[in-house]
């Protein structure tokens, strides 16, 4: 089983600024070989699915093998973005999965030294923000008295910077920090129980798959908004991440993740009911399988390796002073590797 680390979601600014500032450019460095043991970290939920099914059927190691690579790999369960970037930073893990603003995030603040960028894209699905309130019918009727559960404030989180978004689109440009004061940083899991148990100020939640579905199977919630209506169109939700220094220095490992990753995908294309039941046996989650499945094969759920509408959700967190410069392509922030899909 997927190990599991509940820790809060709250960013590490703190240690995050360290971690940055304490390094240098990073140097060339003899070959030598590959990295015999890899650590991977990932959020909660199905959006995760083929990075679990690689960690489940060991994909990674069967392809790294094939080019004669002998490698471990150990896939576990973080919180918030914030809490992923300072493992990836500090060097507890190697690759990270989490929110595509989360990525972004990284490389704009290690584009002199770590040099993070992106592997692969994952799912596209859509985000709901929900409510245990009948006077929230959408996003204006939420007053200052309501608490929001976001795995991570601030930037802290692709829920987070879509329900500024939320903001600014419901109140005009310059209101995207309308809700900053009153998020609140909750895991999903935790997040979902305190929405539908009650008796918390939390009375709004950003959730994602599969947490928002069980939340609507409760007559108590309600969906007020949603990330595509929101951007305007389908995006990638969440990306694979890493070091520039680990790219570099395990090509094959790299070129074996690739391998894996659409291994994956494709396992659950062609066999969605085997991929939930691996999906619940690697996480232990409780979500009923017929409700997983539904989500799963529905019209609002897939898995592309390559991003989509990544570049808009950079310009707006660049106009916004969230990242310092604007990307000029989704490429820049993508490593070569990425360069040939069709992404955008």
């Amino acid at each position: 089983m997927i190990k599991n680390f509940r820790r809060s979601g709250l960013p590490s600014k703190v240690l995050l600024a360290a971690l940055i500032a304490s390094s240098a450019v990073v140097p060339s460095v003899p070959a030598h070989a590959e990295m015999a043991r890899v650590k991977v970290a990932t959020q909660f939920g199905l959006g995760y699915l083929p990075l679990i099914i690689m960690g489940h059927d060991k994909l990674w190691e069967k392809a790294a093998k094939k080019a004669s690579v002998e490698v471990t790999t150990e896939f576990s369960q973080l919180g918030g973005g914030a809490t992923l970037n300072d493992a990836l930073l500090s060097g507890s893990v190697q690759l990270v999965a989490g929110g595509a603003s989360g990525m972004l995030l990284l490389w704009d603040r290690t584009r002199k030294n770590f040099g993070v960028k992106a592997l692969v894209a994952g799912n596209i699905s859509s985000i709901y923000l929900v409510s245990n309130k009948d006077s929230i019918k959408s996003v204006k009727d939420i007053t200052e008295n309501d608490r929001i559960a976001v795995p991570g404030v601030g930037s802290g989180s692709i829920q987070a910077i879509y329900l500024a978004m939320a903001a600014e689109k419901e109140f005009g440009k310059g209101n995207s920090g309308r809700f900053d004061s009153q998020q609140v940083a909750m895991q999903l899991p935790d997040a979902y129980a305190a929405l539908v148990n009650g008796g918390t100020p939390v009375t709004v939640a950003y959730l994602s798959s599969p947490f928002q579905e069980r939340a609507l199977t409760n007559p108590k919630i309600h969906k007020i908004a949603d990330s595509f209506e929101i951007q305007g169109a389908p995006a990638t939700v969440n990306v694979t991440y890493a070091k520039a220094d680990f790219v570099r220095d395990n090509p094959k490992l790299v070129a074996a993740f690739y391998e894996a990753f659409r291994e994956a995908m494709a396992l659950i294309k062609a066999n969605p009911r085997l991929s939930i039941d691996k999906y619940v046996e690697a996480t232990g989650d409780k979500t009923d399988k017929a409700l997983l499945l539904s989500i799963l094969t529905g019209p609002q759920f897939s898995f592309d390796i390559a991003p989509k509408n990544t570049k808009q959700l950079a310009d707006f967190l660049a106009r916004t002073k969230v990242l310092s410069v604007a990307p000029t392509s989704w490429k820049d922030y993508f490593f070569d590797a990425a360069h040939n899909l069709d992404g955008g």
